[in-house]
């Protein structure tokens, strides 16, 4: 099992990792565990690739050896959520959680795909049930997924607020900087925002977003030198962004 949540770590959009706690049983009894747990691992695995073809045939497989095993319901529910499959995605996020209910990284999963359809308090109240688990690995993650939730609400204030726990949690989260970035931009902090911008520039390489924020910074700080510099770096990487042809309209 440590090999599949290894896995699991390399597949997620929020990366996080399996609390190890005891799985719920169910009325149908696992025929062949261990075989269970390499097939879903070898769909995780396949995930990782890109195979999603042969992700799926493992996955499936892996349930029919053990439809207890909750990280299998895991992995084949973000397959399906990959896959456009949104009704299946949904059936098997529930499946991990009914049984298991403390499995705090299908909570966190399952958080991440009602966001992506528009269920943004569901939502919330998932990445918020991770986060209750004293031994989930990841809380700083689940944190930032709830303020990219929440600031589709739009609630700046709550995104704020779960952003500014993330970064305490874990200081190097390239999202939550940006967001705060953004957010103490559209507050007139500009020297806050320079400040969020420099850091996020330390753990990310330059995005056409966050280089349009620190022009749109730079030159409500007066700093036209810089101004011109992140300008000359988002034509020159991102000639063709939306962001570079919004400089070149002078909307800044």
């Amino acid at each position: 099992m440590k090999r599949l949540a290894i896995i699991l770590l390399l597949i997620m959009i929020v990366g996080c990792q399996s609390t190890g706690t005891t799985t719920r049983p169910s009325q149908q009894a696992a025929s062949n565990p261990k075989a269970a747990a390499i097939n879903a691992s070898a769909g995780a695995e396949y995930i990782r690739l890109g195979e999603y073809k042969f992700a799926l045939e493992k996955l499936q497989k892996a349930l029919q050896q053990d439809p207890n095993l909750v990280e299998a319901h895991n992995i084949i529910a973000v397959l399906y959520q990959r896959l456009a499959k949104v009704k299946k995605a949904e059936y098997h996020f529930k499946q991990a959680i009914a049984r298991n209910p403390d499995y705090s990284e299908a909570h966190n999963n399952y958080g991440v795909f009602l966001c992506e359809q528009g269920r943004y308090t569901e939502s919330e109240q998932q990445f918020l049930k991770a986060i209750s688990d004293p031994l989930y690995p990841n809380p700083a993650n689940a944190y930032e997924n709830a303020g990219l939730c929440v600031d589709k609400i739009p609630d700046a204030t709550l995104a704020e607020k779960y952003f500014h726990t993330a970064l305490k949690l874990n200081p190097n989260l390239r999202k939550s900087l940006l967001k705060m970035a953004d957010l103490s931009y559209q507050n007139i902090d500009y020297l806050a925002a320079q400040a969020y911008i420099e850091r996020y520039h330390k753990v990310s390489s330059w995005s056409p977003k966050a280089l349009l924020i620190a022009i749109k910074t730079e030159h409500k700080l007066g700093n036209q030198d810089k101004v011109a510099s992140y300008i000359l770096l988002l034509k020159g990487q991102f000639p063709d962004s939306d962001e570079a042809l919004e400089v070149r309209q002078g909307k800044y």
